[in-house]
């Protein structure tokens, strides 16, 4: 008990300058330290800290932030202090955004005393985003809920922007951006038109780069229809698991320094799509490049639709390249969530072609 009070007594603490340019060392203080020592019960911790979040100082909440997320790493409860982390992630972007506006007209010790909890969010920056990326890598709703506000990617830009601008950068923004660009529980309509079968398929956790959905849909495809569809050849067991992000050990993210993978099916714009009086072709130079974007496939009635067949050119990527580790939290998979029946495959395929030569 002694520990805690003295922990949050310190907090209580306004910060000040040399504190906050000093950075890491306030975890090197005793009142810091002796206190992550001691904590036995990382829930009941996270129940106590969580209010104080917003109730002290930014660089003090800032370093706070950080070590809610190192007791959610240890597998405490992210719901507990999820929403006060992000509230304070969110104004201290605000705050980081007006000091970068005026940081090159003053000194530090000027923005301090004319912009205090500016210079404050400033410095705490990364340690807060630390702490979110955490938490949002554990939470998919919240995570939807940011992906789906324009307000918070127009902040998130309007600072990633102007650090640019002046070759600054708070480094763990650049995961925010893309935790914020994720996939998560979208559908997409994958039609196979030489065999006239349809999928409806959902993507969680998925970075956009198509590749990454490659990698995944594939899988996920020969499990459900069976080894040798589409003559594809099998997949590869560690690519897949590194797509997948699921449990990995150092060695694997070692292996992953030399891994590659390909695509064991051509994915193509609908305009691929040709028929004559035999039936259904595929023009071989309609693909879909992997490197492209989800938002860029072409949809009918809203929904994205790819179509797929017998790969006739082999194109590899790197995955540690084209879609990096973001989180280890962080699970990605393509879910199959229905096969169309015949018929609606049949439909679908006959209002591609008469879009595509309308």
């Amino acid at each position: 008990m002694l520990e805690k009070e003295r922990f949050i007594a310190f907090l209580e603490r306004p910060s000040d300058l040399k504190e906050m340019q000093a950075g890491q060392e306030v975890f090197a203080r005793q009142e810091v330290h002796h206190f992550i020592r001691s904590i036995q019960d990382v829930d009941e911790a996270l129940r106590e800290l969580a209010p104080l979040l917003t109730n002290v100082d930014g660089f003090h909440a800032g370093a706070l932030a950080l070590l809610c997320g190192s007791l959610v790493e240890r597998d405490g409860d992210v719901a507990l202090p999820i929403e006060a982390a992000l509230e304070l992630t969110l104004r201290q972007l605000q705050q980081a955004l007006s000091y970068r506006k005026v940081c090159r007209d003053l000194s530090g010790e000027e923005l301090f005393l004319h912009f205090p909890e500016a210079t404050r969010a400033h410095y705490a920056l990364n340690f807060t985003l630390l702490a979110a990326m955490t938490m949002l890598s554990r939470d998919k709703q919240k995570r939807k809920e940011w992906q789906q506000s324009q307000d918070i990617r127009e902040l998130v830009n309007d600072v990633w922007l102007l650090c640019e601008e002046q070759r600054e950068r708070y480094d763990p923004l650049v995961y925010i951006k893309e935790l914020l660009n994720l996939l998560d529980d979208k559908e997409l309509l994958v039609l196979d038109p030489l065999d006239k079968r349809g999928f409806l398929v959902r993507l969680e956790g998925v970075q956009d780069r198509m590749y990454h959905c490659y990698a995944l849909l594939q899988y996920t495809l020969l499990e459900h229809v069976g080894p040798g569809y589409l003559n594809a050849k099998p997949v590869d067991p560690e690519a897949v698991h590194y797509a997948q992000n699921r449990d990995l050990a150092p060695e694997d993210h070692q292996r992953a320094e030399e891994l590659s993978d390909e695509q064991r099916f051509a994915f193509y714009y609908p305009g691929a799509l040709q028929q004559d009086e035999e039936g259904y072709e595929l023009n071989a130079f309609a693909f879909f490049p992997g490197s492209a974007s989800f938002y860029e496939i072409p949809r009918f009635d809203s929904m994205p639709v790819l179509l797929i067949g017998e790969k006739t050119t082999t194109f590899t990527w790197r995955p540690n390249n084209m879609y990096p580790v973001l989180h280890d939290a962080l699970k990605s998979r393509v879910r199959i969530m229905r096969e169309l029946p015949l018929e609606e495959v049949e439909t679908m395929l006959q209002r591609i072609v008469e879009h595509t030569h309308s």
